[in-house]
């Protein structure tokens, strides 16, 4: 019987990039863009200082890092990409996956390709591209259940997708994309325990993966073998990350370059927490109200699935007080009671002054959570609020698919206007412009270092 890494294996070494849709190239060009931002924005950071600063110091190197003039090894830089990328969770998410699919599978192909002359953007692209559809497919054959036992998919999941887009980036033949595989199992981790403690461990996660799949191609090129049923097998990931339940079929590893779910994943509109979107959007419309009085809230009523709720409502009282940037962005009741009193959310409503707004914390205090059995989780991450005000005046509304959710993709033109808000401050408006242009409008035959020059430069 095939197994799971074989069947991977086999069908990414046969897929080119012509037989990829155009207009999924060019959405995974957005989504490149998309990641670049972001990444920008958390460059000038101070957890971007440090973590470069310790990465410096044990990986020297040429590899270029978005946004810094710091460049170290291929491993470091990957871990560094990674986590400017994934720095402000800003950054997209495969819902289906519950996965963020980008951070690691751009971080591990420009670790594979920065110092490659004979590597192309097109190959680049075609890497990125299967890496987000392995890490993808990963995380949809158990229906996102890893967050259910304390697991972070996208530090493990991108494991396995950027040791597939690597082998492929260079051309490792089919049994060796296996060993890649079955070896990358070894180094795959990701734990949620930053959610109870404010910790800012969970950056590393997306980096970490793309320098797991670094090694694990490496490896397997010269000569490591690796288990074959790293997925299904009797200790394979999902015997032991989702325990006390039956390995998945093949079913969805059997579409691979037929169906491609780069065009399913979802380019965040505010930087928190994916799970608290729809409450954040549902929050801004219900303001809008005309009796709406944010000073005169009673109480609020949100329902969200357990398995969400559990991310973004406990511990409870570290939710109610976030202790740190991390913890507001993981808090529903903060980020609910924030965007009711600001009408947005962005940077600025996470920072320090912003978590010290008694009003916020306040109204923070009055958000009752419940279980909510209409929520479409893990198939998109529903929100249900009800607010009612002193005098009994209530305000309801329940959103079951969240804005930017592949039925409510944002478009590539509001990607490129969300890059540019994101880049603009950091690099200028018309340093923006020329990124933009080179990620989207990059020939397919360009060295890719060339390209990569460009973006990170």
């Amino acid at each position: 019987m095939t197994s799971i890494s074989e069947s991977i294996a086999s069908s990414v070494a046969s897929i080119r990039l012509d037989d990829i849709p155009a207009e999924v190239q060019s959405r995974a060009r957005h989504l490149m863009l998309d990641s670049v931002g972001v990444a920008l924005a958390a460059s000038n950071q101070d957890f971007a200082a440090v973590t470069l600063a310790g990465l410096a110091e044990l990986d020297p190197g040429e590899t270029p890092v978005i946004g810094s003039s710091t460049t170290l090894s291929k491993t470091g830089a990957a871990i560094a990409n990674g986590l400017m990328i994934h720095g402000h969770d800003f950054d997209d998410t495969h819902i289906a996956a519950v996965s963020h699919v980008s951070a690691s599978s751009l971080a591990a192909v420009i670790s594979a390709s920065a110092a490659d002359e004979s590597i192309s953007f097109g190959d680049l692209l075609l890497g990125y591209i299967l890496a987000i559809e392995v890490n993808s497919r990963l995380g949809m054959a158990v229906d996102g259940r890893f967050h259910d036992k304390g697991f972070h998919p996208t530090g493990i999941l991108g494991a396995f997708g950027s040791a597939v887009g690597i082998g492929v980036l260079r051309s490792l033949p089919v049994d060796k994309l296996v060993d890649a595989q079955g070896i990358v199992g070894s180094f795959s981790s990701g734990l949620l325990q930053f959610l109870d403690e404010g910790a800012p461990t969970k950056r590393l996660h997306p980096g970490w993966a793309a320098n797991a799949g670094l090694h694990a191609v490496s490896l397997a090129a010269a000569g490591y073998t690796g288990p074959t049923e790293i997925y299904e097998g009797r200790f394979g990931l999902y015997r032991t990350h989702i325990q006390g339940e039956d390995a998945p079929g093949l079913e969805v590893f059997e579409t691979l370059g037929e169906t491609w779910e780069v065009a399913n994943v979802a380019v965040k509109p505010f930087p928190t927490c994916h799970f608290t979107h729809s409450f954040i959007d549902i929050a801004l419309r219900l303001r809008q109200e005309p009796n709406f009085d944010f000073d005169r809230i009673a109480s609020i009523s949100a329902k969200i699935h357990d398995v969400p709720g559990a991310v973004v409502c406990e511990p409870a009282a570290d939710k109610l007080r976030p202790r740190s940037e991390y913890d507001a962005k993981f808090s529903l009741p903060y980020l609910t009671a924030a965007a009711l009193q600001h009408g947005q959310i962005t940077f600025a409503e996470l920072d320090e002054t912003a978590r010290a707004d008694e009003s916020v914390l306040s109204v923070a205090a009055r958000v009752d959570i419940q279980h909510d059995p209409a929520s479409l989780y893990p198939k998109a991450f529903s929100g249900d609020l009800a607010i009612t005000l002193d005098d009994g005046t209530t305000f309801h509304e329940a959103e079951q698919i969240n804005r930017g959710h592949e039925s409510r993709p944002l478009t590539n033109a509001e990607v490129a206007e969300k890059f540019s808000a994101c880049a603009s401050p950091v690099v200028g408006s018309v340093r923006a412009a020329e990124i933009a242009a080179t990620v989207t409008d990059a020939p397919v035959g360009r060295p890719a270092a060339a390209v990569i020059g460009d973006f990170c430069g």
